[in-house]
């Protein structure tokens, strides 16, 4: 993919830099007041989801110059390209295929030649049994007892994906498993493990794509030193690698290779809660749920793919995004005042 113009050179840009002013006063009553059925016409529906932005600060002009930027800017193209698997990302000449990852068996999406989807749902396969055998009891810890504990260490986006899924999913989740997430590396959260878990029946899972990132490197470190220090045993652990990375430094650590999980570039952090990184997700709600959540992803894909951007509702969501983020210059989406 070539790189685009900047948005800011674009027509409509120009035409909603100057509609701005004329919108940046206006109460949100008085919208209502001069267009009583915007709350029945700015809506959208995608897979059961009810999107109502007519509380927003916008009118049919504001929209109707944004989807002119859709055009301008060749939207449409883009995401055709992405789903295609092109390298999109074209700082890091990478493809950007989280969409991937939650597409179904028989999907064909080809990078460099080769078709990515087999490999996908081998991983998912692997990571389905895997988590079958920890909440079912069969996979032990050291001293033979079922996993009580799930330690998540990563940084990012392997760390906020998977601990925002399970604070929403909880209600989901497996009652005789506690799951606890450690990111930061001051040592707060990692300096309770001790008073409040037990390694004994832990199972410690590191996000990393190449097993170098100096927070989850150190999380790890602490975390392994302290389950060594109380059962002075190499405990088999389960992780993430980054395919083609060599297993050599990681079996060194304790890691089992038949616990390493396949983790691809063109996977973005904060998507990548879909991929092996959403591991411990699954551990706490289930293979079946897991794949549900997949399937639901991917139906929103499919909107995204094919509704129009009048009735698109990421693309309006990202729309409005745009608008308060260059325009108002604000980093929320309130836009107006009560």
């Amino acid at each position: 993919m070539t790189a685009i113009a900047p948005l800011t050179t674009a027509a409509a840009w120009k035409a909603l830099d100057a509609h701005y002013p004329k919108i940046r006063e206006l109460h949100l009553r008085q919208l209502f007041a001069d267009d009583p059925k915007r709350g029945e016409r700015m809506t959208a529906e995608a897979i059961g989801i009810y999107f109502d932005y007519s509380k927003h600060r916008i009118t049919d002009e504001t929209l109707r110059l944004l989807l002119q930027l859709t055009e301008e800017s060749g939207l449409r193209a883009r995401i055709d390209a992405m789903f295609r698997g092109d390298k999109i990302n074209v700082t890091e000449k990478r493809a950007v295929l989280h969409v991937a990852l939650r597409a179904p068996k028989g999907k064909s999406i080809i990078v460099d030649g080769e078709d990515v989807m087999p490999k996908v749902h081998a991983v998912l396969d692997k990571m389905t049994s895997f988590c079958n055998r920890v909440r079912s009891g069969e996979w032990k810890g050291h001293t033979g007892k079922p996993i009580r504990n799930v330690i998540n260490v990563g940084i990012g986006g392997s760390d906020l994906g998977p601990v925002m899924a399970y604070g929403a999913l909880r209600y989901y989740s497996q009652c005789n498993l506690t799951f606890r997430f450690v990111s930061n590396i001051d040592g707060t959260t990692s300096s309770r493990l001790p008073v409040t878990l037990t390694p004994r029946r832990h199972c410690l899972s590191f996000r990393q794509r190449l097993f170098t990132t100096l927070e989850t490197m150190t999380n790890a470190h602490t975390a392994r030193d302290w389950a060594l220090k109380t059962l002075k045993h190499p405990l088999l652990l389960p992780g993430i690698l980054l395919r083609f990375r060599p297993t050599r430094e990681v079996t060194k650590f304790g890691i089992d290779s038949e616990n390493m999980f396949e983790f691809w570039d063109w996977v973005g952090g904060r998507y990548s809660m879909d991929s092996a990184i959403g591991l411990s997700t699954m551990i706490s709600i289930g293979s079946e749920n897991f794949r549900a959540l997949l399937d639901g992803f991917h139906q929103m894909d499919e909107h995204f793919r094919t509704a129009p951007f009048d009735r698109n509702v990421p693309v309006l969501m990202g729309l409005l995004g745009l608008w308060y983020n260059n325009f108002f210059r604000r980093a929320d989406h309130g836009g107006s005042s009560v």
